[in-house]
């Protein structure tokens, strides 16, 4: 069924994108696609990340997505010509672990869990924006979890995730965010290696 959202050019969405990235109006998250909303949001999303200081700087700004091709057609869409912190931004379409070197922010879609299980634990491993589109996603060791509602796109944020992947969250992100999980007052160290084990269900 082809979607209801308007077609629009890649600046048109970036331009939106930056009004709902501090606003989140849901009147002008309706005139646009789910998944056109998500690839601006995604690209958006990096100037509100601070990666940690042994991430280079150079070469081109990954987005990978997984298991959400209608979000990488919008992508390969939008990032031609764009950049990120003065690097090109490209999309990857990944599919297995050893793919994700050199990225910076993965989109996971809202597919069987099981389907990107190593995926997503090879991401825990490293200084990823795991972006995940679940219910349960940060369960599934999302950092951003988009929430779709019948009128807009929102996300929320897990700091506790942000803190595993040794990512900084700009607080003008936090502010607009759904929902903001804490940090746990005493957190316990974990295995990143074996933090997803109920994803196999």
């Amino acid at each position: 069924m082809p979607s209801r959202g308007l077609t629009v050019s890649r600046r048109s969405i970036v331009g939106v994108v930056l009004t709902i990235a501090l606003l989140v109006s849901s009147a002008d998250a309706a005139v646009f696609s789910p998944d056109a909303v998500k690839a601006a949001f995604l690209f958006r999303f990096a100037s509100f990340v601070q990666w940690p200081a042994d991430v280079p700087a150079t070469g081109p700004f990954i987005i990978a997505v997984a298991d959400g091709d209608p979000v990488a057609d919008q992508l390969e869409r939008l990032l031609p010509g764009m950049n990120v912190r003065g690097q090109p931004a490209e999309v990857r379409r990944v599919t297995k672990p050893e793919e994700l070197d050199g990225v910076r922010i993965l989109y996971v879609g809202p597919g069987a869990a099981v389907r990107t299980r190593a995926l997503r634990a090879r991401a825990a491993t490293l200084p990823i924006l795991l972006v995940t589109d679940r219910d349960d996603g940060f369960a599934g060791g999302g950092v951003v979890n988009f929430l779709e509602a019948p009128r807009n796109v929102r996300f929320e944020v897990s700091l506790a995730a942000a803190d595993r992947a040794r990512l900084t969250i700009d607080s003008a992100l936090l502010a607009v965010a759904a929902r903001v999980e804490r940090r746990a007052q005493n957190p316990r160290p974990c295995d990143p290696c074996n933090l997803y084990a109920e994803m196999s269900r």
